[in-house]
């Protein structure tokens, strides 16, 4: 979890303030936008740094990157999914089942539905 105490924090902070002005700086520069590949540059070379190549590091590692993922996801992305859902509303439920609940109390009751999909 990235909820680390203040103090790392402090300390921290100032090297990700740089390499973010620096990945900006870069991104400026760069016609077809690779933020996403420097990014992976950057982790790659970090976790390589700090991790060894034994069963228990890569385990570690992927274990580490999945949080981030699932962190991101649960902070950002879910949120952000909320919101449109609330804006747009809810995504039909199954269309298709629907429809064709619908044909089957059709043809037992003998009346057309006027309100079937076709």
């Amino acid at each position: 979890m990235p909820y680390i105490v203040q103090e790392k924090r402090d300390m921290l902070d100032p090297a990700i303030n740089e390499l973010h002005h620096l990945l900006v700086n870069l991104e400026i520069d760069d016609d077809i936008n690779n933020m996403e590949g420097n990014l992976n540059y950057i982790i790659t070379r970090l976790i390589r740094m700090c991790y060894g190549k034994s069963y228990g590091d890569v385990n570690d590692v992927m274990g580490m990157l999945t949080c981030v993922m699932m962190e991101h996801y649960r902070t950002t992305a879910a949120p952000y999914e909320d919101q449109k859902r609330f804006d747009n509303g809810e995504v039909e439920a199954n269309l298709i089942g629907e429809h064709i609940l619908e044909i089957v109390v059709e043809k037992k009751s003998g009346e057309p539905n006027s309100d079937v999909l076709v």
